[in-house]
């Protein structure tokens, strides 16, 4: 619910001073941490700084499983668990403790003088199917409740419908579609090869998705950049592949066969492309890890059932 919140003020931090020249996706998760910041520190919540974290690997050692080492990252990590409020009719709106964020900045597609030219929709496509598989398999999750929430924030600066391929692809229609929508990938195996750059190679995986769209956007576009800024949220994973099953329900429980989502993450992450020069690529720094292992050790999240 803080992500939502920090949302819908994304335009007036994005229409702020310096921001009117960022063309840069790490510019929008900035944007988003300043806005969340504003909303922690509106609840008094201590060190706020220290709820955020950027570029959080989605494994601290980068395995998954005997899969590995691969240093698959999230944009934006915030754990609000600190502040104590949750209760199990509270996460019946989408709150969770761990707020997992991927983020996309399509740009490049409207003019100085606002003309837009429909160019090459499969980069962006391929980018975003990418970012949604990532949060609804690679987030770690122990026992039989999630402590987690998944969110996708996508930017255009310009009508997404020159940014994504409709024709024949309904769920990038239910990408920018306000409410609850359904989002379902099967048949990846037979994506065209500019989407598997982007993807890799995905035989057999089947994946449906419940979410949420919140809109931001412009009542007109005289006034040169403009922003339409969409927050996903996924509510509900259902995914398979071979023998492997799980069901992350809206309910928080997950449902598997034998380590499915175990297996499920070892096999979409072994084989998901990555850029080159991509944070991906990198390794954590030796404190990074040190780090990463004393919150695994000490942090212990309660909810408070009332």
């Amino acid at each position: 619910m803080l992500i939502e919140q920090s949302f819908f003020s994304l335009p007036e931090v994005l229409h702020g001073s310096g921001y009117q020249s960022q063309s840069y996706e790490s510019g929008i998760v900035s944007a988003l941490t300043l806005s969340l910041l504003q909303v922690l520190n509106g609840r008094n919540a201590l060190n706020p700084i220290g709820c955020l974290q950027s570029e959080k690997l989605y494994r601290s050692t980068g395995m998954f499983g005997q899969v590995g080492p691969r240093y698959l990252r999230a944009d934006l990590f915030a754990n609000v668990a600190r502040l104590r409020v949750a209760n199990k009719r509270l996460s019946q709106y989408g709150w969770r403790h761990e707020n997992w964020l991927e983020c996309k900045f399509l740009r490049g597609q409207a003019g100085d003088n606002g003309d837009q030219h429909a160019g090459n929709k499969s980069p962006a496509t391929g980018a975003i199917m990418a970012d949604l598989l990532r949060l609804a398999l690679l987030i770690p999750e122990a026992g039989d409740k999630t402590q987690s929430s998944r969110y996708f924030l996508h930017v255009y600066d310009a009508d997404p419908k020159f940014y994504l391929t409709f024709r024949g692809r309904p769920w990038c229609k239910s990408l920018v579609t306000v409410g609850e929508q359904e989002i379902h990938f099967s048949g990846l195996e037979n994506e065209p090869a500019a989407i598997k750059k982007l993807i890799g190679d995905l035989p057999g995986v089947n994946v449906k998705l419940k979410v949420t769209n919140f809109h931001a956007g412009p009542l007109h576009v005289q006034h040169r950049p403009v922003y339409w800024c969409w927050l996903t949220r996924i509510d509900r994973v259902e995914a398979s592949h071979e023998q492997h099953t799980v069901t992350i329900d809206n309910n928080r429980t997950i449902i598997q066969s034998d380590n499915g989502l175990a297996n499920i993450a070892a096999f979409i992450a072994s084989r998901l492309a990555i850029l080159p020069e991509s944070p991906d690529t990198r390794p954590p720094r030796p404190d990074e890890q040190e780090q990463a292992q004393v919150q695994a050790e000490d942090e212990v999240v309660t909810e408070v059932d009332e």
